[in-house]
């Protein structure tokens, strides 16, 4: 596969902060929840559909795409850090595609413009320069619901076996993906597996699936 582009212009200290920051999740934004297990997240949300990522064939890719997956549409882009267009980038291998970007600081945004997503989660996770996985990384996930509620995670070590959601019980409008760049080296944010869900009968708090 095609190399991607080097580039690192967060701040180290801008990195750190996030590293070190938490989600202040104030009690309006309790119906839109983190899940780190699929069995929570599954419980959160009806009619799951996953897209795979496995029929992206290009190397250096468009700087957005529009996508189906079942009775879901949405849209994704690879933005620069100042908002504007990236590209993104085929990682991983021919039988099991990661969706990535081409440079280390661009951010995987998904909109959802239907209101039918009430849930969203996935495997994240980085890469390395060639589009490989690269192990004891940190990701930082933003999801924002049609009633403003907003709420930000950052999982250390993420790896491609670990799932990751959120879910409300208002439409989620968009989420986010963003790697936090190491100390002296880059990484790529990645996503594998993307899952759009519908609205559960009731939203259950994460700690029930500890």
């Amino acid at each position: 596969m095609m190399m991607k582009k080097t580039t690192f212009t967060r701040p180290a200290a801008a990195a750190a902060l996030l590293l070190a920051a938490a989600a202040v999740v104030t009690p309006a934004q309790a119906q839109l929840n983190f899940y780190d297990s699929q069995a929570g997240f599954n419980a959160a949300s009806t009619a799951r559909e996953v897209d795979s990522f496995d029929d992206l064939f290009w190397a250096a890719g468009p700087s957005y795409i529009v996508r189906n997956t079942g009775s879901y549409s949405y849209y994704g882009f690879s933005l620069m850090p100042d908002g504007s267009y990236s590209n993104f980038y085929n990682a991983g291998t021919d039988s099991d595609v990661w969706l990535s970007t081409d440079q280390s600081t661009d951010t995987i945004s998904f909109q959802f413009n239907d209101n039918k997503v009430y849930a969203v989660g996935g495997y994240f996770f980085a890469t390395d320069l060639n589009g490989s996985y690269m192990g004891g990384q940190s990701l930082r996930l933003d999801a924002l619901d049609a009633d403003g509620h907003e709420l930000v995670k950052i999982i250390d070590k993420a790896s491609p076996n670990t799932f990751y959601g959120f879910a409300s019980s208002s439409p989620i409008l968009f989420f986010e993906i963003s790697a936090l760049q190491p100390s002296g080296d880059y990484a790529w944010a990645a996503a594998n597996d993307l899952t759009l869900g519908g609205l559960a009968a009731a939203v259950p708090e994460p700690a029930g699936y500890g």
